[in-house]
């Protein structure tokens, strides 16, 4: 019996467990005896928090699989019903297949079509050995704390340098910029891949509930269509005019009361008025005119490129383990020791995005309204300035020249997807952001005026208190114009 997952057939878990791993276990013949059946035997099945996800970690008897794999973690994917596991597998594989060698646990096998007698959709995935960042994090000294930096550097590169043809999740079964060979596919996946499922985006914002049982968000080609999509995701909410679902009128937060219909229309109306703004943030708009022809030239290319990179949209400090490796004296966490870091859960919300929406920090070294950070708001910013350095050392310069051009010109960009990411309780925090932006338009677009009409004219009909950032138990969707107003743009990365 799982607490974890009441509702899980655990028996039928464990049969399905012993057939995926007899499966994976290489034969072994010996002479011309035929190859050995073999019968794995289940040792324990127990709930764990791994990776900061809840999974059920099933353990084999060693001596009934002696070339392993000894540990085997059921994931159980929470979303769109059977897309969402599509995605998890999907997105692991073409990051597994990719040139640029990414580790992410190897999957054995998987359930997504319901009912089965499992009763729920499920990933068997690889253990991979470690400490979680989150945990181990205070006991790191500062050198090894680049160390880790260091390699979120390389790995925020390889999944940058990921591309693809468009913006979308990599289902399994799309062919869509996936690698399906090294999966087994399951009873039922062979007939739905010869008909072909047509790609979809399956990223967080499309997937707020009520959005999330509705038409899925297709694929999109460019940067126009990405943020339009994201601007119009409100819409849906009003397909039936006459009944609003009660699902968009709950903010998720207890501490918060229930939006009201008006509080919607006002915010669908928000969302219309940053359509007139997608033009003008779909990359290079506000790159300095103080630069070269040549430079502004590459940095619009690079900006509007049509080959997409990999953002992993909750990278989250507790989905990393480190693994600290001995030095040649076998010593370990010694100043000669190297460490590893391993992102390993949490790809269901990863998806292929603008270059520079994929040019970013992780989470957790984004100051955020949260209480009990693991790391100071200072030191954050003396990493990410590390990080940033890190990409211009000549070991790394010419896999994230892009990258760097990415991160600095297109923060703008970035703070404008936030806003258009966020959930729709957020109309009024948008409003009042949208006054900053268009202060921050005139400084560096003197020569356009700002096609909206922001400030108080605009909401003094909207005298309400807006939800409250400091009572959930999330960070604000919607980032702060203080991002922009740092001089970002005093020093051009790479000379240009």
């Amino acid at each position: 019996m799982s607490t974890f997952f009441p509702h899980v057939n655990i028996n039928a878990l464990k049969r399905f467990a012993v057939a995926t791993a007899a499966a994976e276990h290489p034969p072994r013949a010996t002479g011309r005896r035929p190859p050995k059946k073999l019968s794995p035997v289940v040792a324990s099945v127990e709930d764990v928090k791994w990776a900061g996800e809840k999974m059920i970690q099933i353990t084999f008897e060693r001596a009934s699989l002696p070339l392993g794999p000894y540990t085997m973690m059921a994931y159980f994917p929470r979303g769109r019903e059977t897309l969402t596991t599509q995605a998890v597998i999907g997105m692991m594989t073409t990051i597994r297949g990719s040139s640029s060698k990414i580790e992410v646990p190897k999957i054995y096998g998987y359930k997504d079509l319901l009912p089965n007698d499992i009763g729920a959709e499920v990933v068997l995935m690889e253990k991979i050995p470690g400490e979680n960042l989150q945990d181990v994090w205070s006991t790191l000294s500062p050198d090894e704390e680049l160390k880790v930096c260091g390699k979120l550097a390389d790995l925020l590169l390889k999944l940058f340098n990921t591309r693809g043809s468009l913006i979308c999740t990599d289902l399994l079964g799309t062919g869509i910029n996936t690698c399906v060979s090294s999966v087994v596919l399951q009873e039922g996946q062979k007939r739905q891949r010869a008909i072909g499922v047509r790609p979809l985006l399956l990223s967080r914002p499309f997937n707020e509930r009520p959005l999330d049982t509705m038409t899925p968000q297709g694929a999109l080609p460019t940067n126009n269509d990405y943020l339009t999509a994201l601007c119009w995701r409100v819409e849906h909410l009003f397909m039936n005019a006459e009944k609003i679902s009660p699902e968009a009128l709950d903010t998720g937060f207890a501490e918060n009361p229930l939006l009201t219909t008006e509080d919607l229309k006002q915010t669908r109306e928000t969302f219309r008025r940053m359509t007139s703004l997608v033009t003008n943030h779909i990359g290079g708009f506000y790159v300095p005119g103080t630069l070269s022809p040549a430079a502004r030239k590459e940095a619009y290319l690079i900006m509007q490129s049509k080959k997409f990179g990999i953002r992993h949209g909750d990278m989250q400090m507790y989905r990393f383990l480190v693994r600290f490796l001995p030095d040649k004296d076998g010593n370990l966490r010694s100043p000669d020791s190297d460490v590893e870091l391993v992102l390993c859960t949490g790809w269901e919300h990863s998806f292929r995005a603008p270059l520079w929406s994929c040019a970013r920090m992780p989470l957790w070294l984004i100051s955020r309204p949260i209480l009990n950070e693991p790391i100071p708001w200072s030191r954050q910013a003396e990493l990410r300035s590390a990080i940033y350095d890190m990409m211009n050392q000549p070991s790394r310069i010419e896999s994230a020249r892009e990258w760097i051009i990415s991160h600095v010109y297109g923060r703008t960009e970035r703070w404008f997807e936030g806003c258009a990411s966020a959930h729709w309780m957020y109309g009024r925090n948008i409003e009042a952001n949208l006054v900053d932006l268009k202060k921050y338009w005139e400084f560096w677009r003197p020569d356009m005026e700002f096609p909206l009409e922001v400030g108080v004219q605009y909401t003094l009909q909207w005298q309400a208190p807006s939800a409250s950032a400091e009572s959930a138990d999330e960070p604000v969707a919607v980032p702060t114009i203080e991002e922009l107003t740092i001089p970002l743009l005093t020093a051009s990365p790479l000379g240009i």
